[in-house]
């Protein structure tokens, strides 16, 4: 019966994926289409900028408060804190952009109207924060359709009004616009379909402080992890033109939705490896059962994605040099899956600090790798260098895997 509750919530969360990269499909190809690499490499700095913090908006303090055992923690608690942490990053995003490089006659780095753009499309930050807060209500009781049927609407919405819009000849502003309106459309359904109360306003201080001191492993390596993953398209675009930045950028965006899969699957799986973690027998038939399942789709996956990834060309011929960094990428597929999974076994078992020592180092690694080879190698460089980092991390975590079986 527990088996069934994960396949349909992962399920759940995989048709809202659908639906919200849908959107951005569309909005890739069209922007592809009428404004080539350079007008789509843009749109990516943009966006890749920002979406950079969503991760830090989070910082693991769903599975912090899945883990929690105090009655008096409150899901106000992490709802106005997770508002808090992302008034701050709303801050630090439009202080930095504000500093971001521009080298105006080779076309390199963060133009004024990326910048802006920036400043707009960052208040998405906050409606991340309520998706965020809503979601572990979701988690908790198996009910990802709410969420599904949440981020389904609110890309729907958007879609209305990029429509409108693209064919007005509206420039990319209103784009961004058109994606705020379905980011926030989405929060307040899952608002209404979570049925948590967020009103009249309070802020446990103790309660919030606690949430972040246990989180703060959890966060830092997720923000570490964020880093790691999504530094190259930052310094690919600090080092080539905006052409490359879209190129990479396609590539990626069809990447990124394969891996958004084994995140549904631990989204799922994770209250069941909480609950099972002391039944030493149960927990290992778990972990070789969906660690097949996990390796298994990462090649279902990749084998058609290899053959059909030539389709590039059909968006815009100059798109057609997309298909080599895409398929270097794929190339590490299974490892992405396998990580993914072991990630929140060891989470299950409260060793994020030997995760965030494993991020940190690859983080740095990975900066120091692209910032070498990327001025060269470019995209092609990235995409290697993403792939063979992937590798020490699946090594990494299986090791700590052994041995963490070997002292049970």
């Amino acid at each position: 019966m527990n088996n069934i509750r994960i396949f349909k919530n992962t399920t759940y969360q995989a048709l809202a994926r659908i639906a919200t990269s849908g959107i951005g499909f569309l909005i890739a190809i069209v922007l592809a289409r009428n404004f080539g690499a350079s007008g789509y490499g843009e749109y990516i700095k943009i966006t890749s900028f920002v979406s950079l913090f969503y991760l830090i908006s989070d910082f693991g303090l769903n599975a912090i408060f899945l883990q929690a055992e105090r009655k008096d923690l409150k899901f106000k608690d992490l709802f106005y804190l997770r508002i808090l942490i992302s008034l701050v990053l709303f801050a630090l995003v439009n202080v930095i952009a504000v500093m971001l490089p521009y080298q105006k006659d080779l076309g390199f780095g963060f133009s004024p109207s990326v910048k802006f753009g920036i400043f707009i499309f960052s208040f998405s930050l906050f409606a991340q924060a309520i998706l965020f807060s809503q979601s572990v209500i979701f988690q908790k009781k198996l009910r990802f359709d709410f969420l599904t049927k949440a981020l389904t609407a609110g890309s729907a919405l958007s879609l209305v009004f990029i429509v409108i819009f693209s064919y007005s000849s509206f420039p990319l502003i209103f784009i961004l616009l058109s994606l705020l309106i379905g980011d926030f459309f989405s929060a307040f359904l899952a608002l209404l379909f979570a049925k948590e109360k967020i009103f009249p306003f309070s802020f446990g201080v103790k309660a919030s402080k606690e949430l972040i001191s246990k989180a703060f492993p959890l966060g830092l390596m997720l923000v570490f992890n964020l880093v790691y993953f999504r530094i190259d398209s930052l310094i690919i675009a600090s080092y080539k033109s905006a052409h490359d930045v879209g190129i990479y950028a396609l590539s990626f965006l069809f990447f990124d939705f394969l891996l958004s899969i084994p995140l549904f699957l631990s989204n799922s799986i994770y209250p069941t490896l909480l609950s099972n973690r002391e039944n030493k027998n149960e927990f290992s038939k778990l972990v070789k059962k969906y660690a097949f399942v996990y390796l298994g789709l990462s090649l279902i996956l990749a084998v058609p994605f290899w053959f059909v990834s030539p389709l590039f060309f059909l968006i815009k011929p100059e798109f057609a040099n997309a298909i080599y960094p895409f398929r270097i990428l794929l190339l590490g597929l299974p490892f992405f899956f396998l990580t993914s999974f072991f990630q929140w076994i060891l989470i299950a078992f409260k060793k994020t600090g030997y995760l965030v020592r494993v991020y940190f180092f690859l983080m740095c690694a990975n900066v120091l790798l692209n910032l070498i080879f990327v001025p060269k190698g470019s995209y092609i460089a990235s995409a290697f260098i993403t792939g063979i980092c992937e590798v020490f991390v699946f090594v990494l975590l299986f090791y700590k895997l052994v041995l963490l079986k070997k002292n049970n």
